[in-house]
């Protein structure tokens, strides 16, 4: 699990292994993410391209080695999952934020939900995600 956080901000990111290939056909995988930022919270599951979650693994591993540079992921479907990773100073700080949302269905018709969220954290932290199945063992 992608894990971030700072006091009460939290941001996760699980990949669930998914043991029937089958439902990899559309070249993407899940990914669940659960937000609590500065009072504000969302849980979404959502799609998003195989090969660009490999690239923001890959992003993330570099960011981790420079402290530089961001990591970036979306959703398949617009506006589910927009997510960052950067260098928020010059100095190793890191940040991370996005926003996340999906349409609800009411009785009478569908609503949008969303939260956009953002906050500082240890940058030590992201070397935790990089043992996660999704991210990539070689390269850069």
């Amino acid at each position: 699990m992608l894990r971030f956080a700072n006091t009460d901000n939290v941001f996760e990111m699980t990949v669930p292994v998914v043991e029937d290939a089958s439902l990899h056909s559309v070249n993407g995988a899940v990914v669940i993410v659960d937000i609590r930022s500065h009072g504000y919270t969302a849980t979404n599951r959502l799609w998003v391209h195989a090969p660009d979650l490999v690239a923001f693994g890959a992003s993330l591993k570099e960011l981790d080695r420079s402290l530089k540079g961001e990591a970036r992921l979306t959703s398949m479907s617009p506006n589910e999952l927009s997510l960052r990773v950067f260098a928020a100073s010059s100095r190793g700080h890191l940040a991370v934020e996005g926003q996340t949302g999906k349409f609800v269905l009411g009785e009478n018709g569908r609503y949008w939900h969303s939260v956009s969220f953002g906050f500082e954290f240890e940058s030590g932290q992201v070397k935790c995600a990089l043992v996660d199945p999704w991210v990539p063992k070689s390269g850069a």
